[in-house]
């Protein structure tokens, strides 16, 4: 609406300041892959401010404010910002396309690269800090009873992915992460966790639940984008799109409708 037009003008057209000392890049990052609205501001691995909004999936309208009102508690302009890190899902449809088309605005705007980052990635990156276990596999709500999911092993230092990501029933997920993964201990994070109980039941091997972990934290999409940027792996914008497991509920029909 006129509102979000309003606010976009306003981050674009945030008044310039001086360069800052540090040579560490500036990154404002965020993830709207779940119902709560992630963001941070980071200068290298530091992280100057991280909120997670309560916006019930209502990411359009909690967005861009969020992000003025991080970047003035950081004490930077929007032209301060180095790079932009954006979760680009699966999750929900509407909330990962308001995440990477206000990546892509802000970029072309900018003229200052974007980087995306797998929500399941940035969940999976915050487990391995938070549990010892070898196996971990990230949940995603994916709605009509289902899960979004991968599985990742740990391997020199870093993690590699095993299986997914991928869409499926909580049964066949529970069954499909156990068979992967040998029936060795497996640490679960994610929103898709807690709200499909039916996940843990009956598993045929020991699942360590990491609660707290209601969406992928956007300090952790931060960090991944600035590894990733520092590789010199900066995509074309073009090429940055959402990560969409199926189609969407919203198609046109198959047979033109006959008036």
């Amino acid at each position: 609406g006129n509102r979000t037009g309003w606010l976009v003008v306003r981050l674009i057209c945030a008044r310039v300041r001086a360069p800052m000392a540090q040579t560490a890049p500036r990154i404002l990052a965020f993830d709207t892959s779940a119902q709560l609205t992630a963001l941070a501001v980071c200068v290298g691995e530091h992280v100057l401010v991280e909120e997670q909004v309560a916006s019930e999936g209502k990411h359009a309208e909690v967005l861009l404010p969020k992000l003025q009102q991080a970047l003035d508690r950081a004490g930077l302009a929007l032209s301060d910002v180095d790079v932009i890190g954006v979760g680009v899902g699966p999750g929900s449809f509407t909330g990962v396309r308001v995440g990477v088309a206000t990546a892509k605005g802000l970029g072309l705007a900018l003229q200052k690269p974007v980087i995306a980052v797998v929500s399941l990635i940035a969940l999976a990156a915050e487990a391995a800090s938070l549990s010892a276990a070898e196996w971990i596999a990230p949940c995603l709500d994916a709605y009509k009873g289902e899960l979004f999911a991968a599985l990742y092993a740990r391997r020199g230092g870093g993690l590699e992915l095993r299986v997914g990501p991928f869409h499926a029933a909580p049964a066949q997920v529970r069954e499909r992460l156990a068979a992967e993964s040998g029936g060795a201990p497996l640490a679960l994070i994610g929103p898709g966790v807690t709200r499909h109980a039916e996940l843990l039941q009956g598993a045929p091997v020991s699942f360590q639940v990491l609660h707290g972990a209601a969406a992928p934290r956007a300090s952790v999409v931060a960090k991944l984008a600035l590894a990733a940027f520092e590789r010199g792996e900066i995509p074309e914008l073009s090429h940055v799109a959402p990560l969409y497991l199926r189609d969407s509920d919203a198609q046109l029909p198959k047979t033109p409708l006959r008036v």
